[in-house]
C-alpha cells in the first residue's frame, strides 16, 4: 500500500478507472452501483458501527456527568442554583438560531 496521500490518491483513481475496488483491487460485479466491492463495504459498515458505538457511550457518559453536576451538557458551563432548564441560555439560543434562523 502506498505510504503518502498523493500516492494513495493515484492508486485509488487508477483502480476506479479500471473498474475494480479502489480499496483492495478486487473485482466487483458489473451490476453493482457502488464503487467498493461488497467485502470492503461490509468492512466499512462494521468499522463505522463500532466507532459510533464507542462515541455514543462517551457522549452519554459526559452528558450524564455534566447533568449530575448541574452543568450544561453541551458546553459544560456551570448553571446557577435557581436555573431550571437543563441547557444553558447560550446553547439554547444557538440551537434556536440553528433551527429557526433567528434569535429568540
Amino acid at each position: 500500500m502506498p505510504l503518502d496521500n498523493s500516492e494513495r490518491r493515484v492508486v485509488y483513481l487508477k483502480r476506479k478507472k479500471l473498474g475494480v475496488c479502489p480499496r483492495c483491487g478486487g473485482k466487483k460485479r458489473k451490476t453493482d452501483k457502488f464503487i467498493y466491492c461488497s467485502d470492503c463495504r461490509a468492512f466499512f459498515r462494521s468499522y463505522n458501527e463500532e466507532t459510533s458505538e464507542k462515541q455514543n457511550k462517551k457522549r452519554k457518559a459526559v452528558y450524564s456527568k455534566r447533568k449530575k453536576n448541574h452543568q450544561c451538557p453541551r458546553c459544560g458551563k456551570k448553571l446557577g442554583a435557581k436555573y431550571d432548564n437543563i441547557i444553558c441560555k447560550e446553547c439554547l439560543d444557538k440551537q434556536y438560531r440553528y433551527n429557526y434562523g433567528k434569535k429568540r
